[in-house]
């Protein structure tokens, strides 16, 4: 839920998961086009060595977006592991999203400053992105997660570029291209055959509160990325990923204090799963694919992206013993074809 993610806020549909993953990245994978475009990042990112287009380079970069794919991948099944230990949703999202949030504000604030405090009024439009927009449709997804397989939770969200779609049509008035139209006629065809709900009445499928709760989360998470692009490329993108993920922190924070679920069990396993969730699922898949975008570019970077559900599924199957059905196998390859040809249009824009 990311994932699934770093990128699509900004850019539209076709400009570049996750998502953190989800990929659910609270910047999520879409705004990235834009963002390496602002005044903000060109800024912030003034020292760093020019992209080069040379196979070595690109070879990196791809490298690198892979990896932040496998890091974005194990999300779920470190969420599925935390779920299994005792620790509360409320509880390893707090923790997870603060730690981010504190790690990337001490790192950039070293590096950068006091440019990592923007405007007090966008700063505060941020953390309110985080806790209630990324808050809103985390806990779908998460509620999900608890419900349905990780791997099916996986492939289910990636169907969020199809409300992104929607919801820039009936906000800004973008008609879809008929090739988007295609493709999201694929993805929803898709999302049937992994949903299986024919069997799901029957008892026989995946849990169907489950399915519902996840495709919530991707209709959320397409609402939030429509919202997000009025502002997150104006911080840039890992100033914005900081006080979003702060706003989220603090949200599930207090809903677990009100709400008396906040469990967080002080055992060392526990201790190692947090850790896992703020370094391996946010930290370092968000570094590795800022690093491999900038040598490969967002459209590239943005295809690499889909290899996320496809790490998970593989995670999940070796970690948590996870099996898809045929017919999830098929409606998650449509799912997968449709957010490529999502991004097709841009490629043709960026060439």
């Amino acid at each position: 839920m990311v994932s699934t993610e770093a990128k699509r806020i900004g850019g539209g549909l076709g400009s570049g998961g996750a998502a953190v993953g989800l990929s659910l990245c609270p910047t999520g994978y879409t705004s990235l086009a834009n963002d390496l475009r602002s005044p903000a990042w060109r800024r912030m990112t003034a020292t760093s060595h020019p992209a080069t287009t040379d196979l070595e380079s690109r070879l990196a970069g791809a490298g690198l977006c892979a990896v932040s794919a496998f890091g974005f991948a194990t999300l779920s099944i470190l969420a599925k592991l935390a779920f299994a230990e005792g620790l509360s949703l409320t509880g390893f999202l707090s923790v997870r999203f603060g730690g981010a949030a504190l790690v990337l504000l001490i790192i950039l604030g070293l590096k950068h400053g006091r440019a990592i405090f923007p405007d007090r009024r966008l700063v505060a439009v941020l953390f309110l992105l985080g806790g209630l927009g990324y808050f809103s449709q985390s806990s779908l997804y998460f509620l999900g997660l608890q419900r349905i397989p990780a791997s099916l939770s996986s492939v289910l969200l990636y169907i969020y570029p199809v409300f992104v779609a929607l919801n820039m049509w009936v906000v800004e008035g973008r008609r879809p291209a008929r090739l988007e139209v295609g493709a999201m006629a694929l993805a929803l065809a898709g999302a049937t055959l992994t949903a299986s709900p024919w069997d799901a009445l029957r008892g026989a499928g995946p849990d169907l509160l489950g399915v519902l709760l996840v495709l919530g989360a991707a209709a959320g998470y397409g609402v939030y990325i429509v919202v997000s692009n009025r502002y997150v490329h104006r911080a840039g993108p890992l100033i914005s990923t900081a006080w979003v993920a702060l706003g989220a922190s603090v949200s599930f924070s207090l809903t677990g204090f009100f709400a008396r679920t906040w469990v967080v069990p002080a055992t060392p396993r526990a201790a190692a799963l947090l850790l896992g969730l703020i370094v391996f699922s946010t930290i370092l898949p968000l570094a590795t694919f800022f690093a491999g975008m900038r040598r490969v570019g967002p459209t590239a970077a943005s295809l690499l992206s889909t290899l996320e559900p496809v790490f998970t599924i593989a995670l999940a199957a070796m970690v948590l013993g996870e099996a898809l059905t045929g017919s999830q196998w098929a409606g998650g390859a449509l799912i997968l074809a449709a957010v490529v040809l999502l991004n097709l249009p841009a490629r043709r824009a960026a060439a």
